[in-house]
């Protein structure tokens, strides 16, 4: 199941532990289902400045950070970061809608660490997504990370075994 947010850039400023501090533009965030194709206008009536990032749910009110934003690959095995700003001073609650949505759109929870930045780890077929959810002064940063899941240790373990075998 692919599925995307749509983004339209914007600019703003953002509140930090110290104050606000300029991040650059932003990006209003829509989710979008796959399975609603009136969710999404056609690719000719969307403005240029859209981008869509699929397997993402997003929380209600959150911006996409661009100038912290990197995406790499196609719809279906993207990998890089997601910066997103919320308006919510509850960081729990992002955490909770992460936990919920997530699954729904075909991550498993592997990990949850608690702490002042909450940091779950997901996995998903060959890629493992990291989501840290930080509280700000106004509002809450929610960074994601999704990269290849590369080889597990039983894996590495097993070439440099079979590499000083036929050496």
């Amino acid at each position: 199941m692919a599925a995307a947010a749509v983004i339209l850039a914007t600019t703003g400023c953002v509140g930090s532990v110290g104050g606000s501090i300029e991040r650059g533009p932003t990006a209003g965030v829509q989710a979008v289902s796959p399975n609603d194709p009136s969710a999404v206008a056609p690719e000719s009536e969307l403005p240029p400045n859209i981008l869509t990032i699929p397997d993402l749910p997003v929380p209600p009110g959150s911006e996409v950070v661009l100038g912290d934003t990197v995406i790499v690959g196609d719809d279906l095995a993207w990998t890089g970061q997601v910066v997103m700003l919320g308006e919510s001073n509850q960081p729990v609650q992002v955490v909770e809608f992460m936990r919920q949505y997530m699954p729904s759109y075909g991550w498993t929870e592997t990990a949850i660490v608690r702490s002042r930045r909450t940091s779950i780890t997901y996995v998903k077929g060959q890629r493992f997504a990291t989501v840290r959810i930080l509280p700000l002064q106004s509002g809450v940063e929610v960074d994601v990370v999704v990269a290849p899941a590369g080889r597990t240790a039983e894996q590495t373990n097993g070439i440099q075994a079979s590499n000083l075998i036929t050496q």
